[in-house]
């Protein structure tokens, strides 16, 4: 009898540590899947010391007047509490796809800078809660990303946010159509792959 619920034990436990070393695995594998290293897929580097990092766009994105910068940032919402301020935008002109990067700064004066990043998050949650949203935190170049994916018609865009060194966030955003989803996302890869902090 005490044979058989000491084997019992055994079994239960080596089962628990099977299935939760194969979780690991996966959101390491998932991970990896979010970003490569590939500098073939990549531009020009680009780095930025307001913004606190440097990165590299996908290959062949062009950089656009900062005009356009100008009517994404009018296009915000200051009631959802936080403001996008689009510093650079690149766009591909073989298929439409656009990445913005720059600052979100919070409107409210009372969350703390730690706390900001969770306020954030909770937004982007609730406002494509209903966009086939995914979401993935992962650690790259000792940085802690959040990645929100959500489709919107016929785009899906995916919001890249972490903060630099002196606590600011910091977002990429790239924007594609759903049929070049293929096409655009090994260069998407790449450029998530490039992004590091400057000191």
């Amino acid at each position: 009898m005490k044979i058989i619920k000491l084997r019992y034990l055994i079994l239960l436990t080596a089962g628990y540590l099977l299935v939760s070393c194969s979780g690991k695995k996966s959101e390491e594998e998932e991970a990896a899947n979010l970003f490569s290293f590939d500098k073939t897929k990549i531009g020009i580097e680009i780095s930025d010391d307001v913004l606190g990092i440097k990165f590299n766009p996908p290959l062949d994105w062009e950089l656009m007047p900062s005009s356009i910068s100008k009517k994404i940032e009018n296009r915000n919402n200051p009631s959802d509490g936080f403001i996008y301020e689009p510093v650079y935008i690149f766009f591909d002109k073989a298929n439409g796809s656009v990445l913005s990067c720059g600052k979100v700064n919070s409107t409210d004066s009372t969350i703390t800078t730690s706390s900001e990043i969770n306020f954030y998050k909770g937004l982007l949650s609730t406002k494509y809660k209903n966009s086939n949203l995914s979401m993935n935190t992962f650690v790259h170049s000792r940085i802690t990303f959040t990645l929100v994916k959500f489709d919107k018609e016929n785009l899906r865009g995916s919001k890249l946010f972490f903060q630099n060194s002196r606590g600011q966030i910091i977002q990429l955003e790239y924007s594609f159509r759903k049929d070049s989803e293929e096409l655009v996302s090994p260069a998407i890869k790449a450029s998530i792959g490039s992004i590091r902090l400057l000191n």
